[in-house]
């Protein structure tokens, strides 16, 4: 028996699928068994995935005859041989260590779960890569470690939102049934909220375990139906909150407010409101205005970093569309500001003032976008000065300056704007060659397409 299954459902990922698979075929924890549940790959996938099976003998494909996540998460689990069950999305990559490092923790501890950390990341065609943390129940986690009885802490239910960055018994995930609708969208939040409300023993650790793509534009995340799917889910999702307490009432229905605002985010990106989500908003104000009226969820019960989420619900239930406008308006400033600055750079070589997140943030919406004019970055870190970031090397201002003498400058950084400034300009760079942005790192706008109305 292996000690871990790790399940990968599977459909038309031909340009990630052979970076994922080195990642899962490459483990430490050797004894693991791959089960790849393809619904019907037709771009190649398949033909690559033969390739891997023919060198390992761990590996087994298992065809799905209906495209659906949640259908084809059921087949492997019920096929599962392992003692625990890992699920790599396959558009993603998992660090060499995850299985070893949580397979040890979780028999140390004899835990239901065991979840790690992750980071998001976007990759430009050339290579270059933008990432952020990701920290489940960062709130919680004390001396690296938190240790739950999620049953009895509903609060999981917010702060917790992925499958894949844990191990799983897989005596506990048989108890779990995924939605079976159709398509790849959103089926996990049903699973999650079984899992966390039904959970004995979960344990958060400080473990750096998975590598969550956000460049692929066909994942659920970019879907113009998932109000609908958020929708649908829920309705599956009612039949396990009617045996729970108040308590997992409320983090209920104050997780599907940030789940539709969250697609609003994705919406306002877009420049656009959606036809498509039209059905999924009415099902979702209904069920949230219910729950409002009979005082399942109470502005004066959020926390602190739930008062924005309350003013952004006040403003979905009086209008959906005065919401999509609020959070339309906040995009189309930053993204204003970045596609003036793109069009100075199609023009012109360019340096990038500032090479910590903001400028960095700055030359991987450029280069997303296309743009070959970036020279490198100038930076008065000296600790900074001659490494590279990528493919661009760090310069002190005066190297960039003597360098390339006509060159623009895209100052990028949140503090210090004005004094950069007039410091370029003393290095006889003149005004008109100097651009600013100073507005954030929202990496939301790395999906705004240039040919949206701004």
């Amino acid at each position: 028996m292996p000690k871990i299954s790790v399940l990968m459902p599977c459909l038309n990922v031909v340009k990630y699928i052979t970076q994922c698979m080195d990642s899962v075929i490459c483990q430490t924890l050797t004894d693991i068994e791959i089960l790849i549940i393809d619904a019907g790959s037709v771009d190649g996938t398949l033909q690559i995935l033969h390739e891997y099976m023919h060198k390992d003998s761990r590996i087994h494909l298992i065809h799905s005859d209906k495209k659906s996540y949640g259908y084809q998460m059921n087949m492997g689990i019920s096929l599962a041989c392992g003692n625990y069950i890992a699920i790599v999305e396959t558009d993603d990559i998992i660090q060499p260590e995850m299985l070893e490092v949580l397979y040890q923790k979780a028999v140390e501890t004899n835990a239901d779960y065991v979840k790690g950390t992750s980071e998001g990341f976007y990759r430009e065609s050339g290579g270059m890569e933008w990432r952020f943390s990701i920290l489940p129940c960062k709130e919680l986690i004390k001396n690296n470690e938190y240790c739950a009885v999620p049953k009895d802490t509903p609060e999981l239910f917010l702060y917790d939102n992925f499958l894949w960055n844990g191990i799983y018994k897989t005596v506990f995930m048989r108890k779990i049934k995924f939605n079976e609708t159709p398509g790849a969208a959103f089926q996990d939040i049903g699973a999650l909220f079984q899992i966390l409300s039904t959970a004995q023993k979960g344990v958060y650790c400080k473990y750096f375990v998975y590598h969550y793509r956000q460049d692929n534009f066909n994942a659920s995340s970019y879907n113009r139906k998932g109000l609908m799917y958020t929708a649908e889910e829920y309705d599956y999702t009612e039949q396990f909150i009617r045996k729970l307490s108040g308590k997992w009432n409320r983090v209920y229905y104050l997780k599907m407010v940030g789940l539709t605002v969250d697609r609003f985010h994705a919406m306002a990106i877009s420049g656009e409101y959606w036809p498509e989500a039209e059905g999924g908003i009415k099902r979702l104000r209904e069920r949230v205005l219910l729950a409002v009226r009979n005082g399942l969820i109470l502005p004066e019960e959020c926390e602190d970093w739930q008062k924005s989420l309350w003013f952004k619900l006040d403003l979905f239930l009086k209008s959906p569309n005065s919401l999509f406008e609020y959070l339309k308006q906040d995009y189309e400033i930053k993204f204003i500001r970045l596609k003036e600055i793109y069009e100075t750079a199609i023009l012109h070589k360019i340096y990038i003032f500032g090479a910590g997140k903001t400028g960095q943030f700055v030359a991987m919406f450029l280069l997303m976008k296309g743009i070959k004019n970036i020279i490198g970055y100038c930076d008065n870190n000296v600790e900074l000065q001659g490494k590279s970031l990528g493919r661009f090397s760090v310069l002190s201002p005066s190297e960039a300056v003597e360098k390339q003498p006509d060159a623009f400058y895209i100052i990028a950084v949140k503090n210090y704007v004005h004094e950069i400034k007039e410091q370029m300009v003393e290095l006889g760079v003149s005004e008109d060659r100097i651009e600013i942005y100073s507005m954030g790192t929202d990496t939301s706008l790395l999906q705004r397409k240039l040919d949206k109305k701004s």
